[in-house]
């Protein structure tokens, strides 16, 4: 069964989170970005990691939504980044 992520947020739009997992991430747990894309997401000061806030199964494949951990936004917000 193929997962796919979404998410709203521009700066995590495309393929940046895992494409080979074998098991679905359940809500509340947290997803984080490639590897190769670690870096990137650091020096923009962004989180590498998102938190799943909703499962939706359809008949080939599974969705899941993602959005920030309230923790790394607030730590983010106090740092002065703007994560919108």
């Amino acid at each position: 069964m193929k997962i796919i992520f979404n998410t709203n947020l521009d700066q995590y739009s495309g393929f940046h989170f895992p494409e080979k997992l074998t098991s679905v991430p359940r809500k509340g747990e947290k997803v984080y970005v490639q590897e190769k894309y670690k870096i990137i997401f650091q020096k923009q000061r962004l989180p590498i990691r998102l938190e799943v806030v909703d499962v939706g199964y359809f008949e080939d494949y599974v969705v899941c939504e993602l959005w920030y951990n309230e923790t790394d936004a607030n730590i983010k917000k106090s740092n002065g980044v703007n994560l919108f």
